[in-house]
């Protein structure tokens, strides 16, 4: 669909490029190229991008106000001379675009399941970030994230892993975010009443 687009605006003289820097970023709620899984919500976090690359939010994330997902370089980085992004400021012509289409730049972001993502936070292209990962307000995510832990400062680092690897592995087993809303509102008090061990017991053999 987007190379029919880009085939169809290149026909009628229109850059895709230039249509896409001129919107620079749009509420996630609003972001055609964004998936955002069951029961997540945000405070009015933004997307930026500059290509159509994916964002893809797994289920149940909590996402606070001011959270900028970049979601793509902006051709800052394809040239070894140079950070200016000549080919998204310039007019680009056949040479440009070859180039453009043909160099790998970092791109998109995968956010897993139950991910508490503070404000003011800023995730980079291409950064993966696990199930279960806390990001502390004021946050900036260069790295990937592993599954189950709490992460905080510029650049974020790990500061606590929430569990052991067995237990982590455990909890990614029973996934708790695909049981479905109703099972989910069913076993809603076990979230609250069980701990840890108690919730892996009860859960980890039907899971």
């Amino acid at each position: 669909m987007i190379r029919l687009r880009k085939f169809f605006w290149r026909i009628l003289g229109i850059d895709y490029f230039q249509i896409l820097k001129k919107l620079d970023y749009t509420l996630l709620r609003d972001d055609q190229y964004s998936d955002k899984g069951f029961r997540t919500y945000d405070n009015g976090a933004k997307v930026w991008r500059w290509t159509s690359s994916k964002l893809k939010i797994g289920k149940y994330c909590s996402i606070a106000n001011n959270v900028n997902f970049i979601v793509d370089e902006g051709f800052h980085s394809m040239s070894k001379i140079t950070s200016y992004p000549f080919i998204n400021n310039l007019t680009v012509d056949n040479n440009l675009a070859e180039i453009r289409d043909n160099k790998s730049q970092r791109e998109g972001i995968i956010i897993g399941n139950d991910v508490w993502i503070g404000m003011n936070v800023i995730i980079l292209p291409g950064v993966t970030i696990g199930n279960g990962v806390t990001i502390a307000a004021g946050s900036v995510v260069t790295q990937d994230l592993p599954h189950y832990v709490v992460a905080a400062g510029v650049p974020a680092k790990i500061i606590k892993n929430k569990h052991s690897e067995e237990i982590v592995e455990i909890l990614n087993q029973i996934s708790w975010w695909n049981w479905g809303s109703k099972l989910v509102k069913e076993r809603m008090a076990d979230f609250y009443i069980l701990d840890i061990p108690a919730f892996i017991e009860k859960y980890s053999v039907q899971a």
